[in-house]
């Protein structure tokens, strides 16, 4: 048997390739159902959301690449969301639960298909948001919906906005959804969440995540996720060969999300 047979492949040396990408798309096969999927080049995952028209009822989810092994027990965390209103405030959704309970990623997905299944339309909606690979500051990055260019940044350094107003000087973090859902309307501030997290994980094309043995090692900070918790933090060993690099292009990404929800066989 053949090295590439019998072991993952490795993916190194993904910064200079082209960009960090994320991924978010929401669909609503019918007035009653959310399915939702996020992928970049660590997190593959993927939700299906249920509601009564005024809050959440079912959550089922699925990880086809998680990068640690406790990922995994983070999908039925999801269960938390049932019960949840629906609302066009990412926040309001965000305070339901203990956030540090869940997958970070995973929630990300699932709060965009409770503002999807908030706006009572049984459409497609889809983000691709893009960092450049950077050296140093200044970069820019910027965020499509369904195609179109909706924001664009100048970051001055990794977690500072250098232009365009109202975002400059503003750093994306410490309360950057809740600032943003004050000053925004719902559409422009959903989309400057979605691109404030994916330029916070647009330094990880520089590691060699495949080389780490656990997050631990990686540098994931503790006690931030499901994963990170004190009684998984330790054993949270490295899924290798769950890693890949869709800096050339998005093309790959949700290509398979029909495959494992009968929802959107039809759609």
């Amino acid at each position: 048997m053949t090295q590439h047979e019998s072991e993952p492949m490795l993916v190194r040396n993904r910064h200079g390739s082209g960009s960090f990408r994320r991924r978010l798309r929401m669909i609503a096969p019918d007035d009653k159902t959310v399915i939702v999927g996020l992928e970049d080049d660590m997190h593959h995952y993927e939700a299906a959301l249920t509601h009564d028209g005024q809050r959440i009822t079912g959550a089922d989810a699925a990880g086809p690449r998680m990068p640690w092994e406790p990922c995994a027990g983070a999908l039925d965390q999801l269960q938390l969301l049932v019960g949840c209103p629906l609302t066009r405030s990412a926040y309001e959704v965000f305070t339901w639960t203990d956030v540090r309970q869940q997958c970070t990623h995973l929630y990300d997905a699932a709060v965009l298909g409770v503002l999807h299944a908030a706006r009572g339309e049984t459409d497609t909606r889809q983000y691709d948001a893009t960092v450049p690979d950077w050296h140093e500051p200044p970069f820019d990055a910027w965020i499509e919906r369904d195609g179109v260019e909706v924001l664009r940044w100048r970051m001055a350094a990794r977690l500072e906005i250098e232009s365009p107003e109202p975002f400059s000087g503003r750093a994306i973090k410490g309360g950057f959804v809740r600032w943003c859902e004050q000053l925004l309307d719902p559409e422009e501030a959903e989309a400057a969440w979605v691109l404030q997290r994916t330029t916070w994980l647009s330094s990880a094309r520089f590691s060699e995540l495949e080389d780490c043995d656990d997050a631990i090692e990686s540098g994931l900070v503790a006690n931030v996720c499901w994963t990170s918790q004190p009684e998984r933090y330790h054993v949270a060993f490295r899924r290798r060969g769950t890693l890949r690099d869709h800096g050339p292009s998005p093309d790959g990404m949700l290509v398979d999300m029909p495959t494992r929800w009968p929802q959107l066989h039809n759609t």
